[in-house]
């Protein structure tokens, strides 16, 4: 009787153990649903949250961070930038961008091209933006310069874009070029009208007006904002003829920075492309960084 109450103690044992794993077993073949992905150790990428990342996302980020050097030029990679480099600020602005990119779905090599385009191929220059009218702080450490041309809808499209960040960012200012392209009929004269009201201190005005009327460009429209706002007209005409040296000088600067469309834009010098707030913030925090 007592080997026989033995071996019954030790087949409620063996069951014990055996059916849950053949329940997880049955369960997972049923297709319940995956577990979340692990969240990577705090103190992986100090100031970044994986926490959002399956486990193929985060595979991606951490061979990124391995392959893309610190923006700081330091002999090592951005991973060990951010881990051993309190100093370089600029990698934790490039790791969260890449981070975004990764949550936005771009593949690998997309990701890869940008980071070599931006960090690795960056293009400054110096522009001649002297002349050009300021928004935001004129002292401000950190300069967007935009080339624009008021019949481009890509242009009036940025208009909010670039706004936001001059709300959001105290230390921004903005510098507008005029970059009227030949395709668009109306744009010339549109952008020497917004050189003339400038003259009677209304540019931001009337190129906030231009960019709402951007389907009524004619001349005899251009004068009737140029009396909405109240400017002298017979001095508007005067000065929008002469007008044509100055935006002439403005498209020179475009051509010698290598712009290939519009809406050109260039932080502190270097070419950035920004088609969105989160990609314009980046570019701005990566100088705030310096």
């Amino acid at each position: 009787m007592m080997h026989r109450a033995s071996f019954f103690r030790r087949t409620a044992v063996l069951l014990a153990i055996a059916f849950p794993l053949v329940f997880s077993s049955l369960a997972s073949a049923a297709g319940e649903p995956a577990k979340p992905a692990t969240p990577a150790a705090s103190g992986d990428y100090p100031g970044l949250n994986l926490g959002s990342l399956t486990d193929s996302d985060r595979s991606f980020f951490k061979r990124m961070m391995d392959k893309f050097p610190s923006t700081c030029g330091k002999p090592h990679s951005l991973a060990v930038s951010l881990r051993t480099d309190s100093g370089c600020r600029g990698s934790v602005v490039a790791a969260k961008w890449v981070l975004k990119l990764i949550s936005d779905g771009f593949l690998e090599s997309e990701v890869e091209e940008k980071y070599t385009d931006r960090y690795l191929r960056k293009k400054c220059y110096s522009i001649d933006a002297s002349q050009a009218p300021v928004r935001g702080d004129p002292k401000a450490p950190v300069t967007i310069v935009e080339f624009s041309d008021f019949e481009c809808p890509a242009c009036r499209a940025a208009e909010p874009t670039i706004k936001q960040i001059l709300q959001e960012y105290g230390k921004v200012r903005l510098l507008f070029m005029n970059y009227p392209l030949p395709m668009h009929a109306n744009a010339m004269n549109a952008a020497k009208a917004a050189v003339a009201a400038g003259k009677q201190g209304k540019f931001w005005s009337y190129h906030d007006k231009l960019f709402e009327n951007q389907d009524k460009l004619t001349v005899a429209d251009l004068e009737r904002f140029a009396t909405e706002l109240k400017l002298d007209l017979t001095k508007f005409r005067v000065d929008m003829q002469a007008a044509k040296a100055r935006v002439e000088k403005d498209q020179a600067e475009g051509k010698k920075a290598e712009l290939a469309g519009t809406p050109g834009v260039y932080v502190n010098g270097c070419m950035a492309k920004a088609s969105s707030v989160e990609e314009l913030r980046s570019y701005v925090e990566a100088e705030l960084a310096k």
